[in-house]
Order: C-alpha cells, then sequence, then structure tokens
C-alpha cells in the first residue's frame, strides 16, 4: 500500500505567514492579493483610499518568510537575514517596488524590508546580507504611510487619506497661571546693576531679585517706597502700575519690561531648584553639586559624569540636563515655551571643548520623540515646582570617626516660589494621527540612560 499524500509542517507555516501578512494589510485598509503561480512573489498589495474606498493601481510586490529558521543571529534588538542570489537577482530585476517580509506567524511578528531601496548600496549587495531593526522595521497597521512611500511614485500627485485615529499632542507651551497685579516704578539715579545690588546689601544681606533697571527707572513687583527699595530709587516718584494692563498692552516697551520682569521671576524660581543660567549657550541648566555626584529630580538624572572610553578611570566630561525658555503671548495668554537641550562641562564648570560634538550627538540619539517628551516633562515638573527638595545623588555621610557610612538627613523642603506659577503644558486631540515609525528614523542607541529609559516606560 503506498504512502499517503502529504503537506509538511513547513508548508502550514508558509501559508500562516501569508494569512498574517493579509490580515495586517486589511487592517491598513489596503488589499491583498494572493499569487498562483510565482517564482519569488507570494502576492501584492493595492494601495486604497480607507476614506473613498478608491483603489489606486499603486502595488507593492511581496515576498513572505514564514518561521523561525529565517531569524538569523537574533538579539532583542535586530536578526539577520540571508538573501537567495537567484531570489535577489528575481527581486531586483523588475520595475514594481518589492517589499521582503520575514514573520513569525505563531508569535503574530513579523518585519518587512524595502529590497530595492536596501540594496542600493553595493556593499550590501554584495553580502545578499538584511540585517532587520526590530523597533522600525515592524510590519504592522503603523507601517501603512511608510508602505505608500514605496509605492506611489514622488512625481505622480497621488494623495492617500491618513487612517482615522486619535493622538495627543503635547504642546511645549507652558501657560502663566500667575504673576504679581501691581508693577512699580519709580526714577532712580543708578544706571548699573551693580549699583543697585550695593545699595540694597547696604540694608540687608539678602536682597530680593524681582527689579529691572532700565530707561532711568527701577521696576518691581516689590512695592519702592518702602526700605530697602527706597534706597535705590527715588521714592517720592513711585507709580503704582497694573501689570495686567501692561500684560496685554501692544506697547512694545511695555511687553519688554513685562517679559524681562517674568524672565526675571523665573529665574528666581529656578534658582531655587539648583538651575542657572549659562550667558555663553543661553540656556538654563542642572548646576554641578560640589562633589560632582550624579543628581536625580523626579527620578531622572539631570547631571551625571560619563568616563573616557580610553581612560575609564578618568571623567571625560559631565553632562547637565538644561532648556531654553522665552516668553511669549497669544489671545492675551501669556505662555513659557521649553525646548530641552543639553549643558557639557569639562569639570563640572568649565564648557567642555567638544561641547558641540557632544550635543550634535546625543540629539542624533534622542531622535525617539519620547525620549524629547520626557525631558519636556521634567522641566514642567521643576516650573510648577513638583520636587521642591534640593536636587541631590547618593551622597553618604560619616556619623562618627569610626562609624560606618550612613544616608545622609533628609533634604529640607524648598519654600515655594511666590512670584509666578505655571500650568502644565498644553494637550489637544487631533483627528488624524501620523504614526512615529512612518517620520522618525530608526534610533541608533549606543549609550543608554537606564533612569531615563525607566521613566519612558513609566510614562508612555
Amino acid at each position: 500500500m503506498g504512502g499517503r499524500k502529504q503537506i509538511g509542517r513547513r508548508d502550514i507555516t508558509g501559508d500562516k505567514g501569508i494569512a498574517l501578512i493579509h490580515r495586517i494589510v486589511l487592517d491598513m485598509g489596503f488589499v491583498w492579493n494572493t499569487t498562483k503561480l510565482e517564482a519569488g512573489i507570494d502576492g501584492y498589495i493595492e494601495l486604497r483610499d480607507d476614506q473613498s474606498g478608491e483603489v489606486s493601481n499603486f502595488i507593492l510586490q511581496v515576498q513572505s518568510k514564514a518561521g523561525a529558521s529565517w531569524f538569523k543571529a537574533e538579539t532583542a534588538d535586530s536578526f539577520e537575514f540571508i538573501c537567495d542570489e537567484r531570489d535577489l537577482n528575481y527581486w531586483l530585476a523588475g520595475n514594481a517596488p518589492v517589499i521582503l517580509v520575514v514573520s513569525r506567524p505563531d508569535q503574530d511578528e513579523a518585519y518587512w524590508v524595502s529590497i530595492k531601496e536596501y540594496f542600493r548600496d553595493p556593499h550590501r549587495r554584495k553580502s545578499r546580507k538584511i540585517v532587520f531593526n526590530k523597533a522600525s522595521d515592524r510590519f504592522d497597521v503603523n507601517c501603512r504611510d511608510r508602505l505608500s512611500v514605496q509605492a506611489i511614485p514622488a512625481d505622480s500627485g497621488h494623495y492617500l487619506a491618513a487612517l482615522p485615529r486619535t493622538e495627543a499632542l503635547v504642546c511645549n507651551l507652558l501657560p502663566v497661571l500667575h504673576y504679581p497685579s501691581r508693577l512699580f516704578r519709580a526714577s532712580t539715579k543708578l544706571r548699573f546693576p551693580g549699583q543697585v545690588w550695593d545699595a540694597l546689601r547696604q540694608h540687608t544681606t539678602s536682597p530680593e531679585g524681582e527689579w529691572l533697571l532700565h530707561g532711568g527707572f527701577l521696576y518691581s513687583f516689590h512695592d519702592l517706597t518702602f526700605m530697602p527699595w527706597s534706597t535705590a530709587c527715588l521714592a517720592s516718584t513711585t507709580q503704582n502700575l497694573s501689570a495686567l494692563e501692561w500684560a496685554n498692552s501692544d506697547d512694545a516697551h511695555k511687553r519688554y519690561v513685562v517679559v524681562r520682569m517674568l524672565t526675571i521671576c523665573m529665574e528666581q524660581l529656578l534658582h531655587r531648584q539648583g538651575v542657572r543660567f549659562s550667558k555663553a549657550k543661553e540656556h538654563y541648566f542642572f548646576r554641578a553639586p560640589s562633589d560632582l555626584a550624579d543628581i536625580k529630580v523626579g527620578g531622572v538624572t539631570v547631571f551625571k559624569g560619563y568616563a573616557s572610553k580610553s581612560h575609564p578611570e578618568r571623567i571625560a566630561y559631565y553632562r547637565h540636563r538644561a532648556m531654553r525658555a522665552q516668553f511669549m503671548r497669544f489671545d492675551k495668554q501669556w505662555y513659557v515655551e521649553i525646548t530641552p537641550t543639553y549643558h557639557f562641562t569639562h569639570n563640572g564648570s568649565v564648557l567642555s571643548r567638544y561641547f558641540e560634538e557632544r550635543l550634535s550627538g546625543i540629539k542624533i540619539l534622542e531622535r525617539q520623540n519620547k525620549v524629547h517628551l520626557r525631558q519636556l516633562r521634567l522641566w514642567a515638573e521643576v516650573l510648577q515646582q513638583t520636587h521642591l527638595r534640593p536636587p541631590s545623588g547618593p551622597r553618604m555621610v560619616q556619623r562618627a570617626l569610626f562609624d560606618e557610612l550612613a544616608p545622609p538627613p533628609p533634604a529640607p523642603v524648598i519654600e515655594p516660589y511666590p512670584h509666578v506659577t505655571f500650568g502644565p503644558p498644553i494637550e489637544f486631540e487631533t483627528e488624524v494621527g501620523l504614526p512615529e515609525t512612518a517620520w522618525l528614523p530608526a534610533e541608533e542607541r549606543s549609550e543608554a540612560d537606564e533612569d531615563e529609559n525607566q521613566a519612558q516606560r513609566r510614562l508612555f
């Protein structure tokens, strides 16, 4: 009796791979067509407008490779695929775009690459090797727009509507919720800020900083008729002005005074939390502690030393979290605009010789948008005075001469700064969104800040 006909496990797995592609393509709103007779193409995707239902005749040819055996040299972040020479010649020969989809159907996992785009590099063509990035090359509904770019010629003028999806957008504007209602102005004979400080310090060791010397006048949110202010101006000329009226004025001079006063108040708020202003770089940054120990604020490292790669026993540079900030007004509402950045020093105070190179490098590593968003939220928390304790690292103190090291006592709570308060970053929702994978390049992270990654997982 002859043996029975069989369909092997490999055939079943291959069919599962096609079924997985079919389902994902339908979820994108596109059309999937399986080929009947094929020599290296398992099917093709036709683009379709999900809103109108109109099909386009723009297609992508698809080759599927399903099963764990195709995942070579696999790590947590990547794997390799070696193309058969005959397959590769066939894929590259035609005029239609071709994508390769490698999948593990039982794990609902698939990755893709554009063959003709990937093998433009002659070195890659010679090796026949594809290195898949598991983060950026995932084949799922979020790669819909990237697939469209492959199928639609740049000069076609064809527009494909995005899939309807609600997306929350976070703006880098924080509203100013409160500032003093009265602004005092008085004439003064003093012409330099140092003269004002000297006059104030004759009567108090810690004079308040909310004042501005401008155009022969002293401006302040404090009543200038009282000491020690009356020693720095002609108290009899003091005017009690409406800060709100000046803030809403279209007069350039008044707006300048308001912006300078708000900036001064913000700097006082930041100063209490260990943040200083760099005149050289025109941004605010967390200053280094005297012992140069790492500092965390809200679970995020804001100051950290990095060892030299060639001499690990030596610190090559220190990285400080930083931000640029400016005030602006929209519809009679004042906001502070935050732009996160970094500050690099050689020894905690002197700027690094390679400041720009280090800044450029870390911006490349930070291209994933969530890292930037975490930075924005950090500075929003600082401006909202969420973490009112002096920034500190894992320092230890000596109890007695022969006692073991013990944790230091809790840091004293900082009193909230009263003269200006900020709200959370402006957020709003849109009815159309673009997946980050469609426009963000793959993150090429060679060094990771562990606490930052943990913070991202908590937030997102």
